[in-house]
């Protein structure tokens, strides 16, 4: 851990300055309520994900073992991702070509805590995002929860409570023809990241790894 914080010595400065930059008017206002779910909202709704059986035929691993930054905020649009509530840029991204089927994917990573890094976020939120070469919006796999702080931007979420903590989740899309699956073809898979907007600021993570299962 203490390895990790040497590391960013250097990086962390401009990083943070632009958190500051980042329009903070919004913050306040991008969520509807302080809590990240609720059994009260009614657009809380699971999605439409149709469940998967098979058996494996093909993985796909990728990975960056090294420390990224972000100074985006989940509280404004515009980024990247389904919703567009994430950094422009994906922390991890690959291609795949897909039958019908089934794809599951399995993500983890370390993120970084504000009472360590002073700049970033409480929570850390992710996205994992299948996008048609051919062109077209992310679209996230079935996972992840809809509506967080009452707001549509399907998303999972850490919080450190000191230094680093480790996220790992799973994810999985139907590939087919009917109602919340996507047709086979090439898709790009991103994962996206973003700072939570209670509070504001960005988010600091290292070891980010993504394995796909094709079935």
């Amino acid at each position: 851990m203490a390895t990790l914080q040497a590391r960013l010595l250097q990086a962390l400065a401009p990083v943070a300055l632009a958190a500051a930059a980042l329009p903070t008017s919004g913050a306040a206002m991008a969520q509807s309520r302080e809590q990240f779910m609720s059994e009260n909202d009614p657009r809380g709704l699971a999605g439409v994900h149709p469940p998967c059986r098979g058996k494996v035929n093909q993985v796909l691993d990728t990975v960056y073992e090294g420390v990224k930054t972000t100074a985006w905020n989940f509280a404004a649009a515009g980024g990247g991702g389904e919703s567009t509530r994430f950094d422009k840029t994906p922390v991890l991204s690959t291609k795949v070509t897909l039958q019908a089927g089934c794809l599951n994917a399995h993500f983890s990573a370390m993120v970084g805590s504000r009472q360590t890094y002073t700049w970033v976020s409480a929570l850390t939120m992710f996205q994992v995002t299948l996008t048609p070469s051919t062109g077209g919006a992310p679209m996230h796999m079935a996972g992840h929860y809809e509506t967080p702080y009452g707001i549509y931007g399907p998303a999972i979420a850490e919080s450190a409570e000191y230094d680093v903590d480790m996220i790992a989740s799973n994810f999985y899309q139907g590939i087919g023809t009917g109602p919340g699956l996507v047709p086979p073809g090439t898709y790009r898979v991103d994962v996206w990241w973003a700072g939570g907007p209670i509070g504001g600021g960005g988010a600091i993570g290292a070891d980010f790894a993504l394995k796909l299962y094709m079935y």
